[in-house]
This record gives C-alpha cells, sequence and structure tokens, in this order.
C-alpha cells in the first residue's frame, strides 16, 4: 500500500468516530512497545547507520527519519502524528466539487476538501472499487479488500483482542462455521477445539458426526440440506428442547455456506398467508404460522384457513374494517394502522402506507409519517418493494460496497445490523 493510501486509511479510521454508525477503529498495526531503543535517530551508529530513540509523537523532521519514533508500528508519514507535516499531507488539487463520481473517486485528489481522498473518502465507498473489509463475506474470502495489507481476519475490522476479550465478525471469533470447526484452533478461546466445542452441534454444522469429515467443496450442498429437510439437526439445542428448524434457526439464517434461508420474506399478509407455500421456511405454512394471526389477517381464523377463501375484494373490505376500528385486535400494543401488518398488507388500503413499488415512487409522503418514498423504512426496509437501493440483503450486506449511497457500507450501516454478513459481536469502537 502507498504511503498516502496508508495514512488516509488511518485517518478515516480514528476521524469519524462519533459519525453515524460507522464502525470507526484503529487501523491495523504493529505492537512494538514505546520505550524501546529502536525509534528516533539520535546519533550515527560506528558502521554509519542510525540509531532511533523513542519520541512520544512523529512530527517536523522526525516524519522523515525512517523510524517508528512512537512505536505504534508506523514510520514516518504512515504514522497519523506526521500527515499534518510537510510532504505527507493529502494531494489538494484545483477542484471543487463533490467526491462521488467514479472520477472523482479515482483522481488521486481531495475534491471536496475534507482531507480524505478517494477511497479514503467515505463518500466513495458505494462503489466496488473501494470495497471495504469488515462483514463476514468480506472476512473471509481470502482478499485484502480494503487494501490495507491485512487480509481477512488479520484485519482489525475482522477480529482483534483487546483486555482478552475477542471481538470482531463471527466468521473469526465464533467456532460457529464448518470452517472453525475444523481447522483445529480453538477460535473463541473457551478451551474446547471444533467439535469438541458445543458450537459445532448446530443446525448447519456438517463437518462434526460419525464417520471422515466430509470435503470443503461438499458443504455447501449439505448445508442447504441440514437447512431445509424438515428436521431439527441441532443436536446441542435439541437437548436443550430448541424447536427451531430449519430456516427458523438462526444458524441457517446466519450461514454463508447457502442462501436458502436468505432474505426470505415474512409469512405475514393475506397474500402470503393464503398461498399454501412456507415462505419463510420455518416449517409452519400459511395459517401455521404464527406470523399469520396479526391485525389485519382475516384469510385465517383460530389457526386454521378460511374456508372458502375471501376474494381480495372481500379481504380489502374485512381487513379496512379491522384496521380502522380503533382497537388492538392481535394484542401486540399496536393498534390499526400502527401495526404493521394493517401497513404493510397490500390489500389494505385504509392506511394510505407507503408499502408498494407504485407507492414508494411517487414524490408523495402517502402515510404523512415526514418520510417520503424511500426515506421512509415502510419503503426502503420493505420486503415487497423493489424500487429502493438499499443495505439490508445478506449480498448488499458483505459485498464491501456502499449500495444505498449513505456514506456507510455492509455492516456499518444500521440497515445490515441483522444480516448474516455482520452476524457476530462489533469491533470495540474508540
Amino acid at each position: 500500500m502507498n504511503r498516502l493510501a496508508m495514512v488516509l486509511s488511518l485517518s478515516l479510521a480514528l476521524g469519524l468516530g462519533a459519525c453515524g454508525d460507522d464502525d470507526s477503529t484503529r487501523e491495523d498495526g504493529g505492537t512494538a512497545d514505546v520505550g524501546t531503543d529502536t525509534n528516533t535517530p539520535d546519533s550515527d551508529t560506528e558502521d554509519g547507520s542510525t540509531e532511533c530513540v523513542t519520541a512520544d509523537q512523529e512530527t517536523g523532521s522526525l516524519c522523515g527519519d525512517g523510524c517508528d519514533n512512537d512505536g505504534d508500528g508506523f514510520e514516518d508519514c504512515d504514522d497519523l502524528g506526521c500527515e499534518d507535516s510537510a510532504g505527507c499531507g493529502v494531494m489538494m488539487c484545483d477542484v471543487t466539487a463533490d467526491e462521488n463520481t467514479m472520477e472523482a473517486c479515482t483522481n488521486g485528489c481531495d475534491d471536496d476538501g475534507n482531507g480524505f481522498a478517494d477511497c479514503d473518502d467515505r463518500n466513495c465507498h458505494r462503489f466496488a472499487i473501494c470495497a471495504q473489509e469488515g462483514s463476514n463475506q468480506t472476512c473471509a474470502d481470502g482478499e485484502d479488500n480494503d487494501t490495507n495489507g491485512f487480509t481477512d481476519c488479520e484485519d482489525f475490522a475482522c477480529r482483534r483482542e483487546q483486555d482478552g476479550n475477542l471481538f470482531g465478525r463471527a466468521v473469526c471469533i465464533f467456532e460457529s462455521t464448518n470452517a472453525n470447526c475444523s481447522d483445529g484452533e480453538d477460535n473463541d478461546g473457551d478451551g474446547d477445539i471444533d467439535c469438541d466445542d458445543s458450537d459445532c452441534a448446530r443446525e448447519h454444522i456438517v463437518v462434526c458426526g460419525d464417520g471422515e469429515p466430509p470435503a470443503a467443496a461438499e458443504w455447501p450442498a449439505l448445508v442447504e440440506t441440514a437447512c431445509s429437510n424438515g428436521e431439527n439437526d441441532d443436536s446441542a439445542a435439541e437437548e436443550e428442547g430448541s424447536t427451531f428448524t430449519d430456516c427458523a434457526d438462526f444458524d441457517c439464517q446466519n450461514t454463508l455456506e447457502t442462501d436458502v434461508c436468505h432474505d426470505l420474506p415474512d409469512e405475514s399478509g393475506n397474500a402470503l398467508c393464503s398461498d399454501g407455500i412456507d415462505n419463510d421456511r420455518d416449517g409452519m405454512t400459511d395459517c401455521e404460522d404464527p406470523r399469520c394471526a396479526g391485525e389485519a389477517i382475516v384469510v385465517c381464523a383460530g389457526g386454521e384457513a378460511v374456508d372458502p377463501r375471501p376474494s381480495d375484494a372481500e379481504i380489502t373490505a374485512m381487513a379496512n374494517a379491522l384496521c380502522e376500528d380503533s382497537m388492538d385486535n392481535d394484542s401486540n400494543d399496536f393498534e390499526d394502522c400502527m401495526d404493521f401488518s394493517c401497513s404493510r398488507d397490500t390489500l389494505v388500503t385504509v392506511c394510505n402506507a407507503e408499502n408498494t413499488d407504485a407507492l414508494c415512487s411517487d414524490g408523495d409522503d402517502n402515510d404523512g409519517n415526514g418520510f417520503t418514498d424511500c426515506m421512509d423504512f415502510s419503503c426502503s426496509r420493505n420486503p415487497l418493494v423493489t424500487v429502493c437501493e438499499s443495505e439490508s440483503t445478506v449480498a448488499e450486506c458483505g459485498d464491501g460496497i456502499d449500495n444505498d449511497g449513505n456514506g456507510f457500507a455492509d455492516c456499518r450501516d444500521n440497515g445490515c445490523r441483522n444480516s448474516p454478513s455482520c452476524a457476530g459481536r462489533e469491533p470495540e469502537r474508540e
């Protein structure tokens, strides 16, 4: 990595600690102890080499002496203390523009004058050329996505240890993946290795059991089978009385070896609760699913399907009545249009909701909550809406790109907090 890129990468990591949900931790580097005698030059040795001694901060002439003066693992212009020194600053160009186009993000300049150039400017993170490290996918793909010299779990954005505690992404700190359950290491530091760890007895773990462990190439197909066979393969949880099967199990929702349980729609709404399909693949179809007992659901009664199924026009009339009767019909503390069962059901018309592609692109604040179209969560986080750019699906939350252009990529975006891409404890914020 060149000097400018490293300086700016570190500046970004520390400089935005109080901005939004940016995951601002110090970038990777050495851990040399301050106080050694291998830092700032003091005098020439007999063989002509320069002897380094310790200094609190690298400034002025110390930013060109070839030494790591403060012992933080960074020399000269690679050290944050030197970023304002002559010869170490960001290259300013004769331009004043937003740094949010491919041209502006690849010209080597700080176009908007905020101190960050190109991929070190968070406005450039939406482009693939500025991919970031920090999701479960990017922390396990064998690539140095942010080109800071550290790959996957070697990168602080993926794994770090502080005061004896591990922080980072699940693929780096938990014994909860097939790779971690077969690598011969105690990844979570609990004293149990691989299949001896109860974390390796989960629904999606296929490397533990009788016989020889399957080859890595076989894992995706085996995981897909385990997460779609209608059985509770989670032996450890089963002993504890767990009844979560297939996609109802968080382990299947979070595994990256198959997408069989990724980004599934909830079994909710009159349409999905009467289509004969187990839409969320949790082993419960239509009225069997508790989510089909919502405020506006009229196709189910007492957990059973209404037979014959009402027509769409009849559903709209009955559901509208329930959604404007000033009663909390499903006893969830949300009444009428304040209940998602009413506001997100496309067959309900009395809520003036923003819940369809048409309503989410008409330029109107249809539900009168102060947010219009894709600025409204009922559009941007609604699985039935496709017209809004988002950072919420497994793919979007693991590609290293700021898909919705809000300045935060992947797990740094609040929209990805519950994504399998971001499962696991957060790196500690500084």
